[in-house]
């Protein structure tokens, strides 16, 4: 079996096997939600991990979770703000443990992440705009330009290279803290504009977006390619990356036989912006006596050094990252 197909296979293995599912939580001693855009790679972290159980809930599913054994159900987070709110009031669990343990960001430190957290990087990605294969949207676009979109300063087509005259619908996951500091690093936006909706993340199946001539959505490069090349959790529809100030967002690299979120790490290719370079972090809390708890330091000492965890990084469409685990 390939190395793609095996990836495939142990993804949708953990899916039928129901990870993240209340009955799971009864051993579990690590618990994290959040971000829909590396669920899939930390359910692999989970399988391949042996020194404690552990448990990652995904952004959609049933509406509540119940984390661990003696807390309370509580909302399914769905998203990185969402997911970092939930770290911030968890709850305790009657054996004295905390009920959520780390929330998975695309978004750096934001304003409203507790004072105790600990935002540590783990892999690296790059975020896009992407449309559906039948679309009014113009191959390219640049940075100004997607500002101008979200910020609804531009609102047809015709505005930003396209021939239509239609109206641009754009969409993002949500509208919280998390993101719009992101898109505020990334492209310079000062406000998300009242034309933007709301659609699930990295998702083209959805009804605003699925066969949307008009749709723009915004979408995890590695995460794409995690769906579109290697199968996993599948759901970007028609959906097509778009290229961003005449960049591609992916690229195929001879020296590792994969398609890689476009860096520049190819001669000859112009990588993605540097500002739509991102990592993807996983969020802790210290504990009382003002440092992160022995099981996730171990944790993510084995998410950033462990060559299994460098293949499921790999595996997911993400790019290594030489800073993982260096704490901010």
């Amino acid at each position: 079996m390939t190395t793609f197909k095996l990836a495939a296979a142990m993804s949708a293995l953990l899916v039928l096997t129901g990870v993240g599912t209340a009955d799971a939580t009864q051993s579990a001693t690590i618990v994290g939600l959040g971000s829909d855009t590396t669920e899939t790679l930390f359910d692999s972290f989970a399988a391949d991990y042996h020194r404690d159980p552990v448990v990652t809930y995904w952004a959609t599913g049933s509406p509540t979770v119940t984390l661990k054994a003696g807390c309370a159900p509580i909302a399914r987070p769905n998203g990185s703000s969402p997911g970092i709110r939930a770290l911030a009031t968890r709850q305790t669990a009657a054996n004295g443990s905390p009920c959520i343990d780390f929330a998975r960001s695309v978004a750096p430190r934001s304003p409203g992440a507790p004072a105790d957290s600990v935002f540590y990087p783990i892999a690296n990605d790059g975020l896009d705009w992407a449309a559906n294969k039948v679309t009014n949207a113009p191959p390219t676009l640049t940075l100004r330009q997607v500002a101008d979109i979200l910020e609804c300063d531009v609102t047809t087509w015709d505005q930003v290279g396209g021939t239509s005259h239609d109206t641009i619908q754009p969409y993002l996951p949500e509208t919280g803290p998390g993101l719009a500091n992101l898109l505020h690093i990334i492209a310079g936006i000062d406000h998300i504009g009242p034309c933007v909706g709301v659609s699930q993340q990295d998702d083209g199946t959805t009804p605003q977006v699925k066969d949307n001539p008009n749709a723009l959505a915004f979408y995890s490069i590695g995460k794409y390619i995690g769906q579109a090349v290697y199968g996993i959790a599948d759901v970007h529809g028609s959906l097509r990356l778009g290229n961003m100030d005449g960049a591609p967002p992916t690229v195929f690299n001879p020296g590792t036989g994969r398609v890689e979120v476009n860096y520049g790490q190819v001669p000859g290719v112009q990588g993605i912006p540097a500002s739509f370079r991102i990592p993807e972090w996983l969020v802790v809390r210290k504990g009382a006596d003002g440092t992160v708890p022995v099981s996730l330091r171990k944790f993510v000492s084995w998410v950033c050094g462990s060559p299994f965890a460098r293949w499921d990084i790999q595996n997911h469409g993400f790019l290594v990252s030489p800073d993982c685990g260096v704490a901010s």
